[in-house]
């Protein structure tokens, strides 16, 4: 493999040790926030810019194309690491992890089995030829996938890496802005060697100085990591936060030793901070719910005072590696506690009022439709109901009847048995029907010895069966008294709808018109309205 020194090699071969000492600074520190990525990063620009001094040292064209070959793992890896580092920032953790970093490496694995592959498509890149600057360069004449699996992705990471830059603008405060702008203008560099080399305008055509401009970017990060600290801005803003929490924070040990705690929870146990630290937890309940992840009430009981912290505990993990400490979040909620029972305790009793309000509103409603001496349905919910019925008999065209039931001879009942009997004789009629109509007849007593029953789904005919049968039924019953038994009849007529009638009070007039007619007929009958064709005397 025979080599040629030149000047462009020399610089390659630096910025690669650069970018590996950088890388190796970076990893002794990969604890810290985004010093893994950035060590990942150099070394991956390492390994390009390694790759490029021995394309550029080499003079045979088959070894050329090998070692560009090789400079595909770091030219696709950088800009992946870069808008990882980026995120690793901006504290977004669930861009870092491991399903989410192998799906952003996807695309750049597929460039690669296609640069490695390329002389059976030639998609990466199409032909080369010798570089008019000399110096030993070979220009390539790209593909067309090169422009979108590897520029174009290439520089969808940068963006999307300097955007989050950008980000930490407004996301941390003012005093680390210099630290920000100073790690944008690093993340310049690049984009200006790279867009010179795909563009044709570097004064020495074939040469890719994005590698270099990648160390001199690792050179600013390092310099903000090791000097300036600038990665140190989210520990810092933490440790700030972990001090101005309202919430109490205890940082405990295997062994249940306070490691660190912040004022607010020293405030819960009535020492200072810096007296805590170092003790074992002091209460007895919040030992027990240490090692139990999740969260948990405990109830602390002092002189004179009760209070009730919420503990939220959870092991301390960095990386996903569990460190052996816990983490014990304390919020005093007595406060909230008793508000929570008292606000109970207002609405049970509130409940209460309105379940007897409402019971009483149902008993009064009640009452307001119901006969207080037979139980039966009073005009008013009748009036009501009606109309509902006559709707739907009119909606499936059915027919519907109207019978109305008046007790014969009542007044003489009452005058010769009695008040109290007249009530037992309602009271049985009553009975009667309610207990003998089907289950969605309407049965009302309307007033003295008026009853209404109606009849839905029943035609005239069917209307005069059913209330022949009632008449009959009570006709045959005695009424018992102390001096002795007798014997009670009704007469009833019947309207129907909509033959006869479209409303409750039409239905109610020809309906009497029928009961009049069965009561001068000799009483103890059902009448059918209009009673010249259809009138039934049934005198017993």
């Amino acid at each position: 493999m025979p080599f040629v020194f030149t000047p462009l090699a020399a610089i390659s071969g630096f910025a690669a040790v650069c970018a590996a000492v950088i890388g190796m600074l970076a990893w002794e520190r990969r604890r810290m926030t985004g010093a893994r990525w950035l060590a990942l990063l150099m070394l991956a620009v390492a390994v390009w810019a390694g790759a490029a001094t021995m394309e550029l040292s080499v003079t045979l064209l088959a070894d050329k194309l090998f070692w560009s070959k090789a400079e595909y793992f770091g030219t696709l890896s950088a800009p992946v690491l870069f808008m990882l580092l980026a995120a690793d920032y901006n504290q977004l953790d669930s861009v870092l992890k491991p399903r989410a970093v192998l799906l952003l490496f996807a695309i750049p694995l597929i460039a690669l089995s296609l640069a490695l592959s390329n002389e059976h498509h030639s998609l990466i890149w199409s032909g080369f030829h010798s570089s008019p600057a000399g110096y030993n360069l070979l220009v390539y004449e790209h593909g067309a996938l090169f422009w979108v699996l590897v520029a174009g992705y290439s520089y969808l990471m940068m963006v999307m890496g300097s955007m989050l830059l950008v980000r930490t603008l407004h996301l941390y405060p003012a005093h680390y802005r210099g630290q920000s702008l100073l790690l944008m203008a690093g993340a310049v560099i690049p984009w200006v060697g790279n867009v010179l080399y795909l563009t044709g305008y570097s004064p020495l055509q074939g040469l890719d100085p994005t590698p270099h401009c990648f160390a001199l970017t690792g050179m600013v990060f390092a310099f903000d990591l090791l000097y300036l600290r600038l990665l140190y801005v989210v520990p810092i803003a933490r440790a700030n936060a972990f001090n101005a929490m309202g919430d109490g924070i205890v940082v405990i040990d295997t062994q249940k030793v306070i490691l660190d705690i912040n004022p607010a929870a020293a405030s819960l146990f009535g020492k200072p901070a810096s007296v805590m630290t170092g003790q074992k937890l002091p209460i007895p309940a919040l030992v027990e719910v240490a090692d139990k992840d999740g969260e948990h009430q405990v109830e602390l009981n002092g002189r004179g005072s009760r209070a009730i912290l919420e503990v939220r505990s959870f092991p301390v993990r960095e990386c996903g590696v569990t460190l052996g400490g816990r983490m014990l979040v304390l919020r005093d909620i007595s406060r909230q506690r008793l508000a929570e029972e008292a606000l109970h305790q207002a609405y049970q009793q509130l409940k209460n009022r309105i379940d007897e309000i409402e019971s009483l509103q149902e008993s009064l409603r009640e009452q307001a439709l119901r006969d207080p001496l037979t139980g039966l349905y009073n005009r008013r919910y009748l009036e009501e109901t009606l109309r509902r019925e006559i709707s739907r008999a009119q909606r499936e065209n059915t027919a519907l009847s109207f019978a109305l039931i008046d007790l014969d001879n009542f007044k003489h009942i009452n005058d010769r048995y009695g008040h109290i009997v007249g009530d037992k004789v309602l009271c049985a009629l009553a009975t009667l029907l309610r207990h003998q109509c089907r289950q969605g007849d309407i049965v009302c007593r309307l007033g003295g010895e008026e009853f209404i029953v109606v009849l839905p789904s029943a035609n005239s005919h069917q209307g005069y069966v059913r209330l022949e049968s009632l008449r009959a039924d009570f006709a045959n019953t005695l009424q018992m008294t102390e001096t002795g038994n007798f014997q009670t009849t009704f007469s009833c007529g019947i309207a129907s709808f909509p033959k006869d009638g479209a409303n409750f009070a039409q239905l109610y007039q020809l309906a009497d018109q029928a009961l009049y007619y069965a009561k001068a007929n000799g009483k103890n009958q059902v009448a059918l309205y209009p009673m010249d064709h259809t009138a039934h005397t049934l005198s017993r």
